[in-house]
């Protein structure tokens, strides 16, 4: 089960500016692997937007993809079983010509263990 990309750009572009500050390019969600192969999602947030808790941004995000089918709900719920979605202050990653993509993918090989 996958997020629609549009939910996805909704909640960057849109829910998370409005409710957190900054702008579309302050937000960027990277796919990742930990050591053991498992998923890693983490919301990026630039260290330009305002102070903020992390637990709020990580619920307002799961609250807001989550308001489609019956699908996006399990998803949700999973992502929160599994504590698969984590926050970190950091400038969202560029391409090689400077845009910032709402998903980037790290195909770098992340050798830390979450146990």
């Amino acid at each position: 089960m996958n997020f629609l990309d549009t939910d996805v750009v909704r909640v960057i572009e849109e829910v998370l500016p409005a409710r957190f500050g900054g702008g579309p390019a302050d937000y960027q969600l990277v796919e990742s692997e930990d050591g053991n192969g498992r998923p890693r999602m983490t919301l990026l947030v630039d260290p330009a937007v305002g102070p903020f808790d992390p637990k709020a941004v990580v619920d307002t995000f799961l609250t807001a993809i989550s308001q489609g089918s019956g699908a996006e709900r399990v998803m949700s719920v999973y992502w929160v079983q599994t504590d698969v979605l984590r926050v970190e202050r950091r400038t969202p990653v560029t391409t090689s010509s400077g845009n910032i993509l709402h998903l980037h993918i790290d195909r770098r090989s992340d050798n830390r263990s979450t146990d």
